[in-house]
């Protein structure tokens, strides 16, 4: 019960620190991914004082865009690694490897699927998710090395009949 209460929870909030951390290095690292992210701001922030030097209230717009960045974020670095962990506690999944490339791959597909990606994605575009995958990966990879390896409790022995 002290699994539940204590480590998972202290296991996945310091594995989204680390996706966000390992987001921020694949945002250096990938030109697309960082340009995506470093341009999007740019220019929502340049959207935004336009629409206020020519006196709209910007505030709705706000909202909403970071209303989906919030959520964009959510399926990125939450959600995947929540879902996986409690995956993993349910089918005592201990492997590192499963724990990692699922959370990579939701980490991945999530936010497309959010996006409702309705074409084949351009080479930019794969290259984004690329990075988001191991953006997943690295973070599912951090909940392993913390609660993961323990997954579900102790393993039970089957019973013996006397």
């Amino acid at each position: 019960m002290l699994r539940w209460l204590l480590l998972i929870p202290f296991a996945l909030l310091f594995a989204i620190g680390s996706g966000l951390a390992a987001l921020m290095v694949a945002g250096v690292a990938s030109p697309d991914l960082g340009l995506l992210i470093g341009g999007g701001f740019e220019r929502l922030l340049a959207a935004l004082f336009d629409q206020a030097e020519r006196g709209f209230d910007p505030g709705p717009t706000a909202e909403a865009a970071f209303s989906l960045l919030g959520r964009l974020g959510f399926a990125i670095l939450v959600l995947p690694v929540v879902l996986v962990a409690i995956a993993s506690e349910l089918f005592r999944f201990r492997s590192g490897l499963i724990q990692s490339g699922l959370t990579g791959l939701l980490a991945a597909l999530l936010p497309l699927a959010m996006l409702g990606m309705a074409r084949a994605p351009s080479a930019g575009e794969l290259q984004v998710v690329s990075a988001l995958f191991l953006v997943g990966a690295a973070t599912g990879f951090v909940y392993w090395l913390i609660a993961g390896r323990g997954a579900g409790g102790e393993k039970r022995e089957p019973q013996r009949q006397a």
